[in-house]
């Protein structure tokens, strides 16, 4: 009996796993191991771009284990499976709110483990309620239990130690669950159900409030600084990967605009690359008073000379910076908003430009789940070079794909933004008199879509 996308799902998982252990080795990393207590260089994006091979080669094996999953997982098993996964969310927060996540890290021997009573104890906390959230983790991968009732963190829980990425990632919004839970009567039985509207989300419902939710964030400041956190990361981690994937020295303009530029981190690494180039960082009053004092701190010289310049803008107003001089950056900011704003943001822009002059929006490109648009894996693999096997998978990369999923619903209910496919990209980017001239997929969940006047529309 032929078992055909068992079969198909085996070899290409063993062809991913093959290129990733070589892709590791050529790149001179340890190996992996859940029981280090050190750090390997792939857990933080934000400071190590992987090989081309390595990146497609870890999105693959992911991507196969997902689909595997799919494949012999019970229905039953996999209704509790995602009921169950909010619950790891909670346990997470639990241990680093509780400070659990980083006394495990300043153990004498981190890879022995703590007994739950230790922990119960230095906490004043109950050791039957600590047990179940521990092993919770531990499940999802964050933590190992050494022996019974005794607790180790796994190396990637290290991101969540107190100055790491992942601590600064994982925000935790007063009353997020609720937002949640709302979804289902906002999109089916309220009154909004058919507005598109960033003033009728389930977050306006949920959190029982008429501003719009970077309104209300704004208006909160115990929320403001972990949500700032929590976007500077997922901005830092695909920086590297912007910076070294993109022909930057193909920009006929001289100065780049980063449009709600936020601390100017891009920015900055953009200026390290590539010198020749000067640049601006727009965004918000409340936020350039900032970005003033870290670029001054950061980079005195810079400023001191005019390479680079803070200055407050509301892209919702016309861009001041006109013409072939400039280029300009949108950095997750097309995809927090609805079409009808987000053409407001794009159309300011695409006014202001010269014939010269590009716009580079950065954000993610959802792939539609169409099972006959399957991907070739061989393509994938740019750096292995070797001829091998024509395995295929979904073009969406199935569970590799959910992060971009996730953040389509995210963005959805918050302000009725959305992860947007290239085909409603063209769209968007049309009806501002724009063309799309090329779309970078970079090693990271984004892509860089670059624009450019659309003069045959003139004619």
């Amino acid at each position: 009996m032929a078992h055909a996308e068992l079969n198909r799902l085996q070899a290409c998982l063993s062809f991913a796993l093959d290129t990733l252990r070589k892709e590791i080795d050529n790149s001179q990393l340890p190996p992996l191991s859940q029981q280090s207590s050190v750090a390997h260089p792939l857990d933080d994006p934000t400071t190590y771009l992987p090989s081309t091979g390595l990146f497609e080669a870890r999105r693959l094996s992911l991507a196969c284990l997902g689909e595997l999953k799919n494949l012999i997982q019970s229905p039953l098993d996999k209704i509790m499976d995602e009921r169950f996964t909010i619950y790891g969310v909670a346990c997470t927060d639990t241990l680093i709110k509780t400070g659990i996540i980083d006394y495990l890290s300043d153990v004498p021997n981190p890879s022995q483990g703590v007994p739950a009573a230790e922990l119960a104890s230095k906490f004043e906390l109950d050791s039957q309620k600590i047990v179940p959230i521990l092993r919770c983790c531990a499940a999802s991968g964050w933590v190992r239990e050494t022996r019974d009732s005794s607790f180790a963190l796994n190396r990637c829980a290290r991101t969540f130690i107190e100055g790491n990425a992942g601590r600064r990632l994982n925000f935790s919004m007063p009353g997020f669950m609720s937002i949640i839970e709302t979804i289902p009567h906002w999109v089916a039985e309220s009154d909004w159900k058919l507005s598109r509207s960033p003033e009728q989300t389930a977050f306006q419902i949920a959190f029982k409030t008429p501003l719009v939710a970077f309104s209300w964030i704004i208006e909160n400041p115990d929320v403001l600084v972990p949500i700032a956190d929590h976007l500077q990361v997922f901005g830092d981690m695909s920086t590297p990967s912007i910076v070294a994937d993109y022909p930057w020295e193909q920009l006929q303009t001289p100065v780049i605009v980063d449009c709600g530029g936020g601390e100017g981190g891009l920015i900055s690494s953009i200026l390290d690359a590539h010198p020749s180039f000067r640049a601006i960082v727009q965004d918000m009053e409340n936020v350039v008073a900032l970005t003033s004092s870290i670029m001054e701190d950061r980079r005195p010289r810079d400023v001191a000379n005019g390479v680079l310049k803070v200055e407050p803008h509301d892209f919702f107003q016309p861009q001041p910076r006109i013409g072939n001089e400039y280029s300009f950056i949108l950095r997750h900011i097309m995809h927090d908003w609805p079409d009808k704003e987000a053409t407001t943001i794009l159309g300011h822009v695409a006014r202001a430009l010269g014939p010269k002059s590009r716009i580079l929006i950065i954000d993610m490109v959802a792939v539609p789940n169409v099972d006959s648009t399957a991907t070739s894996v061989q393509s994938l693999m740019l750096d292995s070079g070797a001829k091998g096997p024509d395995y295929r998978i979904p073009s969406h990369f199935g569970s590799a794909s959910r992060i971009v999923s996730g953040s389509s619903v995210h963005m959805m209910t918050m302000i009725n933004g959305c992860e947007r496919s290239l085909r409603e990209w063209e769209k968007l980017v049309k009806g501002c008199g724009l063309r799309i001239t090329n779309v970078y997929p970079l090693r990271a969940h984004t892509s860089i879509i670059e624009c450019a006047l659309d003069t045959r529309a003139l004619l």
